[in-house]
């Protein structure tokens, strides 16, 4: 996979990055922290194959993931799933 893109996130004190990577038929948003990922999430978007992943990459919806991801972490999510 390539890394298309990275964003820095901040939550309570703590470091994260929103990455998005990119194959030749799939689009994955994942949190990171220290390197590795922040919780059990992975956002997926899988492309039919006559499309031009240049441009979907290029689309809004791949920010609205991204803050999708940004969520996962405010949100705690990833914690509250434990509690269950």
């Amino acid at each position: 996979m390539y890394l298309y893109k990275q964003i820095s996130y901040s939550f309570e004190k703590n470091n994260y990055e929103i990455k998005v990577f990119y194959d030749d038929n799939s689009i994955n948003v994942l949190a990171f922290k220290n390197d590795y990922p922040a919780n059990g999430f992975r956002h997926q978007i899988k492309i039919s194959k006559n499309l031009v992943m240049e441009k979907i990459l290029q689309q809004k919806i791949i920010d609205e993931f991204i803050e999708i991801g940004k969520k996962d972490i405010s949100e705690k999510r990833w914690e509250r799933l434990g509690r269950t």
